[in-house]
């Protein structure tokens, strides 16, 4: 009895295993998720450290309150900061960004010159 069930049994987990192996992995992400880490609290006595320049914009994509912006290979949204600055506001215009009371206007008809 135990030689007939080896057998059986062989083929049953080598079925499973094919059928394993011929279903890719399914991988969902929400576009609208920042993958960034929440940046820390800035003390307030603390000066900001002041950026050369303002990271490159890619990318935007547009969806109302949940638009996004690719800065530099960073996806965020309103409200995220990337390289020391604040994305204000992200519109057909282009992405604002906020940085020590200066505001910098991103738009898609500059990228190539940034």
């Amino acid at each position: 009895m135990k030689h007939t069930l080896m057998p059986a049994l062989a083929l049953v987990l080598a079925g499973l295993a094919a059928n394993v192996l011929a279903t890719p992995p399914r991988i969902v992400r929400d576009p609208f998720v920042s993958r960034l880490p929440a940046s820390a609290p800035v003390a307030a006595d603390a000066p900001a450290p002041v950026p050369a320049t303002p990271p490159r914009l890619r990318a935007v994509v547009l969806n109302g309150t949940q638009s996004l912006a690719n800065l530099d290979g960073n996806v965020v949204a309103t409200g995220e900061r990337v390289a020391g600055y604040t994305v204000l506001r992200i519109d057909a215009r282009g992405v604002l960004l906020g940085h020590a009371g200066s505001q910098h206007l991103l738009t898609m008809q500059d990228k190539d010159t940034q």
